[in-house]
C-alpha cells in the first residue's frame, strides 16, 4: 500500500491514457480529494471497501484518506483533478449550498451524453491551464473547478450504491470480516477457508481486487484503529498494540514506524502538542 503524506498547494489535473493491461502498482491513499473522470473506456474501482464500475461520462469523488485502487476494463482515457476542501469555500462559506452532502464524500456523478460537451470544455480548458502553469493557474483553476461542479450538479446522475454484483463478493465479505474482526487473530488460512478458496487462489485474488496484499491490509487496519487509540486515550502503547490485534508490541512498533515515519509515542505526542497549540491559540 502507498501512503501519501504530501499535501498540495493549488489544484492540479492529469489527463492520460491506460490500456486493459495497465495495472497500478498498489493501492493508495492521499490527503487531498481526487475527482476521477473517465472520458473514454471502462475501469472498475475498489473505494472504501466497496466495487464501483465506471465507463466513458463518470466521474467518482473520491475524499482524504480514503484507500482506492482501479483496474482498467478497456483502453481509456482518464482525467484526475486534485484539490483540498479549502478549495471550495470562501471565508468558511460553501460555493454551493449542497456541497458536503453531495460532492464532499465518495460518489459517483454520471453525465449524460448530451451534455458531455460542455463538461469536456471545462476539461480541456483545466488541462490547457495546467500547461500554461503561470502566476495565474491558481486562480483560474479554482474557478474552472467551480465551474465544472457547478455542470455536475446541473446535469449529472448522482449515486453511491456499490455495484450489484459486489454485494455477493467473497472478497469483499473478506474486507469487511478484518474491518469488524481486525483485534482478533487473523491469518491467511482463516479468511481463505471464509472464502471459500485455497489459500494461494485467495492471496492473489485478494490482491487483484484491492490492490494490496491480505496481510498489508490488515496491518494497515490495526494501524489505523491504533491511530484514533493513541490520541483518544491514555492507555500504554502495549495495550494499544493487544487491543488492536497486534500479538507484540515491537512489531506493532515497527510496522506502525514503517508506515508513519515516527514511533507511535512520538506520533501521540506530535498529536497532543497540536491539540495544545491550538487550544492556546483559541484562548487568545
Amino acid at each position: 500500500m502507498r501512503v501519501s503524506d504530501k499535501t498540495i498547494d493549488r489544484i492540479y489535473i492529469n489527463s492520460a491514457g491506460r490500456s486493459a493491461d495497465y495495472l497500478m502498482a498498489v493501492n493508495h491513499y492521499h490527503n487531498y480529494y481526487e475527482l476521477y473522470y473517465v472520458r473514454h473506456g471502462r475501469v472498475r474501482f475498489y473505494v472504501n471497501n466497496s466495487l464501483f464500475t465506471l465507463q466513458s461520462g463518470d466521474f467518482m469523488v473520491i475524499p482524504p484518506k480514503v484507500i482506492h485502487y482501479v483496474n482498467y476494463l478497456s483502453q481509456c482515457t482518464r482525467i484526475n483533478i486534485y484539490f483540498t476542501e479549502e478549495d471550495l469555500y470562501d471565508n468558511s462559506v460553501p460555493f454551493m449550498p449542497d456541497l458536503s452532502s453531495r460532492f464532499l464524500r465518495t460518489i459517483i456523478m454520471h453525465v449524460p451524453r448530451i451534455y458531455r460537451d460542455q463538461i469536456h470544455i471545462v476539461i480541456d480548458a483545466m488541462v490547457a491551464e495546467e500547461n500554461t502553469d503561470d502566476s495565474s493557474t491558481p486562480t483560474m483553476q479554482k474557478l474552472l473547478l467551480r465551474e465544472l461542479l457547478l455542470y455536475c450538479n446541473r446535469f449529472c446522475i448522482f449515486r453511491t450504491e456499490s455495484d450489484a454484483e459486489s454485494k455477493a463478493d467473497k472478497i469483499l465479505d473478506s474486507v469487511k470480516y478484518i474491518n469488524e474482526n481486525y483485534n482478533q487473530p487473523i491469518n491467511l488460512e482463516l479468511l481463505a477457508g471464509f472464502a471459500g478458496f485455497s489459500p494461494s487462489y485467495f492471496s492473489k485474488k485478494f490482491r487483484i481486487t484491492t490492490g494490496t496484499g491480505m496481510k498489508e491490509y490488515l496491518t494497515y487496519v490495526r494501524l489505523t484503529h491504533a491511530l484514533n487509540e493513541l490520541i483518544t486515550t491514555n492507555h500504554s502503547i502495549t495495550e494499544i498494540a493487544m487491543n488492536s490485534g497486534f500479538g507484540d508490541s515491537n512489531y506493532f512498533k515497527d510496522s506502525f514506524k514503517k508506515m508513519y515515519n515516527m514511533s507511535p509515542r512520538e506520533y501521540r505526542k506530535s498529536m497532543l502538542d497540536k491539540y495544545i497549540l491550538y487550544e492556546v491559540n483559541k484562548e487568545s
